[in-house]
């Protein structure tokens, strides 16, 4: 078989079904590759939303379980029963094309020693509001920064559309199931991928439309902070080489010697503002700069310190929850035991 489509979901079917609906338009042959969701522990009406579609449509999907780990260990569950010799990564809110999976295959065919990462955009009509406008052109940044009409290197990679040679993400270890948030185990394997000699390719013409449920205010700063957990388990992970390490440095705890005074006045002012009054009143500035001037430059200041202060508190309940001391391990570990045969012994 050619290629294995993996996806993680909880409790998420509405949106899950419109990603199949996609994917049963796939135009690459039947009998050459399948979709295997990877249920993370959703209630037993989600799972028989998912069924009852799989066994109306004319789709190769089935459905694998797991208990509450995390997309890490979703996404490692799918690898290991995966009859492809490609595993591509798509999350659960990503609508693609129909030549989706044969742009993939064509992609690493054409460029041994390579993984590929397709493009994600938001729906058109995310920036119908100034708030939308500001988070997709956050997010287009990466774009803008590649070639538009090429494939290319690049320094990033998301599992939500991402193509790998089986025997490459076995050899690796897969992803490190440590990282029980959806965010920066992505990263790490990256990261690991690098070291192994592997390049990383971006495609911007291997299209899906991401149906983020992250696109107001208030969800938004919410993913931010999730993000910034995880963040710190990576600074954790691998001390200064971490990408994430200038984040963390810079919303961690006041280091009255050695911390330049600016940034410790920073830290002094993000600290009062993430309180629950200096939240509602930045918030508030928010709704009136988007009123009065929106689009402006000051309106998307206002929403950079709304996402900073959720960026702030992340990292506090980081390095709270992951006290470690930071340091590299040894890469891949947590992510070899997940990939172990099921009864030997996260996504």
């Amino acid at each position: 078989m050619d290629a294995t489509i993996i996806i993680p979901t909880y409790e998420r079917a509405a949106i899950l079904l419109e990603t199949l609906d996609r994917l049963a338009r796939v135009e690459h042959p039947r009998g050459c590759w399948e979709v295997v969701v990877v249920d993370d522990e959703s209630r037993p009406e989600t799972i028989q939303t998912i069924a009852d579609w799989i066994e109306t449509a004319d789709a190769p999907v089935r459905v694998l379980r797991q208990t509450h780990r995390g997309p890490a260990a979703a996404r490692n569950r799918g690898a290991r029963d995966a009859a492809g010799e490609v595993l591509i990564f798509l999350d659960n809110d990503c609508l693609v094309p129909p030549d989706f999976v044969g742009r993939h295959l064509q992609g690493l065919l054409a460029n041994p020693g390579c993984w590929v990462v397709g493009r994600l955009v938001h729906p058109s009509g995310l920036r119908d509001t100034p708030f939308g406008r500001y988070r997709d052109d956050c997010w287009e940044a990466f774009h803008r920064s590649h070639p538009e009409a090429r494939v290319s290197e690049t320094d990033g990679m998301t599992a939500a559309n991402l193509a790998v040679p089986a025997t490459d993400f076995a050899r690796l270890g897969g992803f490190d199931e440590g990282f029980s948030i959806a965010s920066c185990e992505d990263w790490d394997l990256a990261w690991r991928a690098r070291e192994a000699g592997i390049r990383i390719l971006y495609d911007p013409g291997n299209v899906a439309v991401h149906n983020d449920w992250a696109v107001s205010l208030d969800h938004f700063c919410e993913r931010q902070r999730l993000y910034s957990i995880s963040d710190v388990l990576l600074w954790r992970k691998y001390g200064e080489r971490s990408p994430r390490a200038r984040l963390v440095r810079e919303n961690g705890p006041v280091r009255w010697s050695g911390e330049p005074p600016r940034l410790v006045l920073k830290k002094l002012l993000k600290r009062l503002l993430a309180t629950a009054p200096g939240t509602a009143a930045t918030r508030w500035a928010c709704a009136v700069a988007e009123r009065a001037a929106p689009d402006s430059r000051w309106s998307r200041r206002f929403y950079d310190l709304a996402v900073g202060l959720a960026i702030f508190r992340g990292v506090r309940e980081g390095l709270t929850r992951y006290s470690a001391a930071p340091g590299p391990r040894g890469p891949g570990r947590a992510g070899e035991r997940g990939l172990a045969r099921p009864g030997s012994g996260r996504p």
